[in-house]
């Protein structure tokens, strides 16, 4: 520009001001609106940088309660209720004089500094969900003692699991509870967060902001430039190259003031010239450019922010930078007048943006940053309360790996005692998997370790690793027994169930010398029957060793006994031998202790379930209703959780599909693998019975990739047979025989016949099915011999239903008819009733086929009225079809539909089974039809296509799309 050029236009930069809240008039009125007059929960969603904080904080400043701010970090650390923790200390620094009862005993672990003020700790509770619910029942308490109206949670999605888990329990009070308010990304809820389940409750209040518009922009820009107009031209470019992001505006309204880009002409502020201006493609590249603009000391006071994280006295900020305290605090009054940082109510300083200060750390080299870590760790060493979990963190990040695992050792043991073993668990797991342990060690931390608080298989299979490394090391004997003893003990844990057993015993011998209850333990475990490498003999004989080793044993506690005796009883039954129910009826009925309380609740489970393989409802239901009992009194959370997926099962089984229903849809978001892998099960047998089977299929599937399988051994939990259901009512035996090959063949190895109830009726049906009657025969003849004489109503309703299908197989409908009415009595018996509608209708199939019409219509009315009522709609139009076949109307849907060209659904069966090549008695068997009646939908579907002949039909059906070619992907499936 030249002089002349320059007329008119000022040159002068005023100082840049924090810009103010402008476009959000709407959402706080919409904000405060809720507060007034909603019960529930406000949330503020939307992406970095949109302005949620900007907003609240004005909430804030509105609003006359008071206020718990909880501000959950950007660099989530484990840290049980850190943030909820940190915004108590804020509001309170005593506690001296508040109405709290001894209950708040259970604050010493989080408040370690007010243990002279609080009530003395409580007793300790075996079960860590229930000591995490004393804790939260002690938090809300103090919450209430100090007068909050309003908790803030900013930044939820990086919230710890004990937080959302405070925040679920304030949500369930029925007493006056502060009212909440959350702001979270989400972009950033992990998928099995518990937030997600937070904000699917009712009467959650959600609120959006969105991005400004270009009028919105220039107001932004002239209140940092101390109101002064802006250009609509300047305006509508910034907000075009920020997506009308407040944070980005403000960035890069900040970096082209540095720049000397910014200048007034004629009274309104513009750029310089649109062909010279860059503007940053990331925020990222905008806030380091600011920065090293900035002086020395500043720069050094942002470095040690960064690592520092969140608000933090300038004192602290100089120690760890390695300078002076007043130039730490000149280049922080730069940074502050710069917009970067904010300042507290108590002086301390922090970064205004967490994209900012993670910008900031990114940027740092790896020595830097090792070295600003160890001078934070040093620093907050000194200070009254250490933060034990912080400070194992500066310690990993500096090197120091001696310091680390102290004070993350330290940190695992709050973390349990608060009943948080997540934490616990990823503290230690770090401490392994980063070598920060070695040799002896490492056997000690796994022995410590929550293993049932492991987030998946993953980190138990890091484990493995690293324990197969140690093993491989020099070590003196009795560490290398433990070592072994942990590695056998994770391998089982991970499913690695053929090499686990090896393992194990090798650590047995050392162990029964120095350690005979944990040689217990080892034993009891390799007498669980896993895997197929031994017979039922083998586990048998290692069950009576861990009887002889506990009789031998020095003085074993009564817990310790109490738990083999209940353990061993359950083992006797899943091994198939009657004698443990003699063993279940002998148990000691006392035990008070809170060990030997939580040894009898999981021994009923375990009773229970055993009691649901062999089909003795009744006691299954009983011994299962006092394990939840249990649970429930005393607060174990996870038993108790564990034990309602169970009975929710035998709900399912025993026709009550009500609580089955809102059990599973609860339980999806269920932190605990298993109790999700069970509620997908459920989901997919529900689906089954509604007559949805590719959703089914999808669900059990789902349930194999969640959670550690099930097998045989589980009964009617055992994924295989779900799956093989839906391939028998699909019609393609070859899919029923292959997800029921690998539980076949463990059961044949291990001789366990009774594990084969649910599954045997199925793969026999499927091998008559595929013409292989030979080995139909054989297999029915090995289940007959492996459980006659057991006294298991299952099995006994398995055999008749095989002597119904082999029977059908012969053509001897009538035999057959007879023996599926034995099977639906025996089903009925147990109870259950929906196999016995399923028998039933077999059974009056059968007589349908023989022609005996008048008899199976009247059975198939019943069956039709059973399924209806049971919720098994799909089965039930299935039974209004044939009855329709067969000119019977009933129910709403009166007489056949009308489908024009269209393929009816029977036909659409019968011309599927067809291109599958088989005959009209094949169908009529699969469909539970007559021939005759097999012959009218074939030819019906030949008139409808214009198909001369069955091959014509067959051919005209798959390139119409009516079917699929035998062994094609169903196209729905090709993209998953």
């Amino acid at each position: 520009m030249t002089a002349a050029e320059n007329a008119g236009v000022s040159s002068r930069r005023s100082d840049l001001g924090v810009p103010r809240l402008v476009g959000r008039d709407r959402d706080l009125s919409l904000l405060d609106q809720a507060l007034d007059e909603r019960p529930g929960l406000v949330v503020v969603a939307g992406e970095a940088g949109i302005g949620k904080t900007r907003l609240l904080h004005e909430l804030l400043r509105r609003r006359p309660e008071t206020a718990l701010v909880a501000v959950c970090p950007p660099f989530r650390e484990p840290y049980t209720l850190g943030p909820v923790v940190d915004a108590v200390r804020r509001l309170a620094d005593r506690v001296a004089g508040l109405p709290l009862t001894g209950l708040a005993g259970a604050l010493r672990p989080v408040f370690p500094e007010w243990a002279g003020q609080l009530p003395p700790a409580p007793e300790p509770l075996p079960d860590a969900a229930a000591a995490r619910h004393r804790l939260l029942r002690a938090l809300v308490e103090l919450v209430d003692a100090l007068g909050v109206g309003l908790f803030v949670v900013e930044d939820a999605h990086w919230a710890d699991e004990t937080t959302l888990e405070l925040l679920l329990f304030l949500r369930s009070r029925r007493e006056p509870s502060p009212r909440l308010v959350l702001t979270y990304r989400p972009e950033d809820v992990r998928p099995e967060s518990l937030l997600r389940r937070l904000l699917a409750q009712a009467g959650v209040t959600r609120l959006e902001p969105g991005p400004l518009d270009t009028a919105g922009t220039a107001d932004l820009v002239s209140s940092m430039l101390g109101g002064e107009p802006v250009s609509e031209e300047f305006a509508e470019f910034l907000r075009g190259h920020t997506d009308g992001l407040p944070l980005a505006i403000e960035e890069s309204v900040r970096l082209l003031h540095d720049r000397a880009d910014l200048v007034c002409e004629d009274g309104a502020w513009l750029r310089r010239d649109v062909a010279e201006l860059d503007v940053p493609p990331s925020i990222r590249d905008a806030v380091l450019e600011r920065t090293s603009r900035l002086g020395p000391q500043a720069g050094a006071a942002l470095a040690a922010l960064a690592v520092l994280e969140g608000e933090r006295a300038p004192a602290l900020v100089a120690e760890v930078a390695g300078i002076p305290l007043a130039e730490a605090e000149d280049g922080l009054v730069e940074a502050l007048a710069g917009g970067l940082l904010h300042e507290d109510r108590d002086a301390r300083v922090g970064f205004r943006h967490m994209l900012a200060a993670r910008s900031v750390y990114h940027a740092l080299g790896a020595l830097e940053r090792g070295r600003l870590h160890r001078r934070a760790g040093e620093a907050l060493e000194r200070e009254p309360v250490r933060r034990v979990a912080e400070l194992a963190r500066h310690f990993r990040e500096a090197g120091d790996p001696g310091r680390w695992a102290a004070y993350a050792e330290q940190a695992a043991d709050r973390a349990i005692s608060s009943g948080d073993p997540r934490t616990a668990f990823g503290l230690l797991l770090a401490l392994l998997t980063g070598g920060a342990v070695r040799g002896a060690a490492v056997s000690r931390l796994v022995q410590r370790m929550p293993l049932y608080a492991a987030p998946g298989d993953g980190p138990l299979r890091a484990l493995v690793t690293v324990l197969r490394e140690t093993a491989a090391g020099e070590l003196p004997p009795a560490e290398r027994t433990e070592v072994a003893w942990q590695l056998a003990r994770l391998m089982f844990h991970v499913g690695d169930v053929e090499a686990a057993p090896v393992e194990m015993e090798r650590a047995v011998p050392g162990l029964a010398q120095d350690r005979p209850v944990a040689a217990v333990h080892a034993m009891m475990m390799l007498a669980r029957p896993l895997g197929t490498a031994h017979p039922a003999a083998h586990h048998r004989a290692w069950l009576e060793r861990a009887g002889h080793l506990i009789e031998a044993a020095p003085g074993p506690s009564a817990e310790v006994r109490l738990a083999f005796l209940m353990d061993r009883a359950a083992t006797l039954l899943v091994l198939g031998d009657p004698t443990g129910w003699a063993s279940a009826r002998d148990l000691p009925a006392d035990g008070r202790t809170p060990g030997e309380v939580l040894q009898r609740a999981r021994g009923f489970a375990n009773l229970g379930e055993a009691a649901m393989l062999w089909g003795r409802y009744d006691d299954a239901r009983r011994r299962l209703d006092a394990a939840a009992a249990l649970a429930e009194q005393h607060q174990h959370l996870r038993l108790r959780d564990l034990v309602g997926a169970t009975l929710a099962h035998l709900d399912w089984l025993t026709g009550d599909w009500t609580g089955p229903t809102k059990w599973h849809a609860s339980a999806l978001d269920a932190d605990e693998p298993v109790l999700r892998a069970d509620a997908l099960l459920l989901a997919g047998l529900l689906d089954a019975a509604r007559g949805d089977h590719r959703r089914a299929q999808e669900q059990v599937r789902a349930a194999l990739a969640v959670g550690r399988p099930r097998g045989p051994a589980d009964g009617s939990r055992d994924p295989s047979a779900v799956l093989a259901r839906l391939a028998i009512a699909a019609g393609r035996p070859g899919e029923a025989l292959a997800a029921t090959e690998a539980a076949w063949r463990l059961v044949e190895a291990k001789g366990l016949w009774l594990w084969a109830a649910e599954i045997a009726p199925l793969r026999i049906g499927a091998l008559l099915e595929e013409g292989r009657v030979g080995e139909a025969a054989r297999a029915a003849e090995d289940f007959a011999a492996g459980t006659r004489g057991l006294d298991a109503p299952v099995a006994t309703a398995a055999r008749r239903q095989i002597a119904a299908l082999l029977a059908r197989a012969d053509g001897d409908l009538t035999g057959a008819a007879g023996h599926f009415e034995e099977a639906g009595a025996a089903w009925t018996a147990l109870p259950r009733p929906y196999d016995a509608l399923l028998a039933r209708e077999a059974a009056a199939g059968c007589r349908l086929a023989g022609g005996d019409r008048d008899r199976a219509v009247g059975v198939l009315r019943e069956v039709f009225d059973g399924l209806t009522a049971l919720g098994a709609t799909g089965d039930a139009d299935r039974v209004r079809r044939t009855l329709a076949d067969e000119g019977v109307r009933i129910g709403a849907r009166v007489g056949r539909p009308g489908y024009g060209d269209r393929l009816s659904p029977r036909e659409l069966d019968v011309v599927r089974l067809l291109v599958e090549g088989r005959t009209s008695a094949q169908i009529a068997r699969v469909l539970g039809l007559s021939p005759r009646t097999v012959e009218k939908h074939v030819h019906s579907a030949m008139r409808k296509r214009g198909a001369p002949s069955r091959t014509a039909l067959a051919v005209v059906a798959v390139e119409s799309g009516d079917v699929p070619l035998p062994g094609s992907v169903p196209r729905q499936l090709l993209t998953e």
